[in-house]
């Protein structure tokens, strides 16, 4: 397809061999949107492993102009702790490229993916479809708008400039911080299983999998060493599981204090608090010379607000866009110039 003298080719997903393209494609859309946390063609891999790989080739599509790939999009299933079903979706284009149509023909796929997932996995249950766009994207921010997506949803990464002045926060009586070992897989399953019981009525949570906690055993955050696990009596009440970045060429090195979590039952008694600035005291201790989250803007818990009292700042935003949901055997969404008989 010619479009403005440009060879523009959509066309699907070849496997790992588009890796090292999409993975600079992604890198420049991180840079672009200031977020400092770049991937590598590793990471994409093991990502990418996490999915159906039958499904993958009609799920993803790559985008190449003159033969270069400058943009992919991917539209997947997943299913939600609650039962319901969540298609959401990626969307990457090379920033040189905004504004030349090519988000729109991702949008466009992503649509028609979305549409065959409802009808074929959706028959039974209230399925979710979501793009998200940081607030810096504009061009895909007014073609999902213009696709009929409306903002349902808003979330912030958070950087902690420095890491020289961490408050000293006690914790709380009753508690106690226990080491999880690098070897000790039986824990780190207590700690996978704690995490998805914090989080299990928490918006788009996935629901946990034998599967997915075999990959997460081997993915590039995963490091328990680093993470700071609270106890009370014998019982996970909260934890954070801390990891690395990679260092930037500048000396920077961000340690990630992420899926900040604590049980139900132990809320507002100032654990999370206690455990931030044990991650942090963790993090400096490693290696790091800024700490790094991101939070959910909606959050009931004003986890946002607690993690601004510890000296973090947003950097970045990122919304979150949705076409339904679709109830239980409902027609999916339809691409535009399409309309239901």
């Amino acid at each position: 397809m010619a479009m403005n003298s440009i060879d523009l080719v959509l066309r699907p997903y070849r496997g790992p061999q588009d890796h090292p393209a999409m993975n600079r494609v992604a890198n420049a859309v991180r840079a672009a949107n200031g977020d400092p946390n770049l991937g590598s063609v590793a990471d994409m891999d093991r990502y990418y492993g996490r999915f159906d790989q039958v499904e993958l080739p009609r799920d993803c599509a790559v985008v190449e102009v003159d033969g270069m790939v400058v943009a992919y999009g991917r539209a997947s299933w997943d299913e939600l702790s609650n039962g319901d079903g969540q298609i959401s979706c990626a969307l990457n284009v090379d920033p040189a490229l905004a504004g030349r149509g090519i988000v729109e023909r991702l949008i466009d796929h992503a649509i028609r993916r979305a549409a065959t997932l409802i009808e074929t996995r959706g028959r039974e249950r209230t399925t979710h479809f979501w793009i998200f766009a940081t607030d810096r994207d504009v061009d895909q921010i007014k073609a999902l708008e213009a696709a009929g997506f409306r903002r349902i949803r808003s979330a912030a990464q958070l950087i902690r400039p420095t890491l020289d002045d961490i408050p000293d926060v006690p914790m709380p009586p009753g508690f106690q911080i226990r080491p999880t070992e690098a070897t000790d897989v039986a824990m780190q399953r207590r700690v996978y299983d704690a995490d998805a019981r914090a989080f299990a009525d928490s918006w788009g949570h996935e629901a946990p999998s034998d599967a997915e906690f075999e990959r997460w055993l081997t993915g590039p955050t995963f490091d328990p060493p680093l993470w700071r696990v609270a106890f009370h009596d014998d019982e996970i009440a909260g934890q954070i599981l801390n990891y690395m970045g990679e260092p930037e060429p500048d000396g920077r090195r961000i340690g990630w204090t992420e899926a900040i979590s604590v049980q139900p039952e132990f809320r507002r008694r100032g654990l999370a608090r206690a455990l931030l600035a044990a991650s942090l005291v963790a993090v400096r201790d490693a290696g790091a010379t800024q700490a790094g989250l991101g939070v959910d803007m909606q959050n009931p818990n004003e986890a946002q607000a607690l993690y601004e009292s510890m000296g973090y700042r947003v950097v970045s935003l990122v919304y979150g866009y949705e076409l339904g949901p679709y109830p239980p055997g409902s027609v999916g969404p339809k691409p535009a110039g399409e309309v239901v008989a």
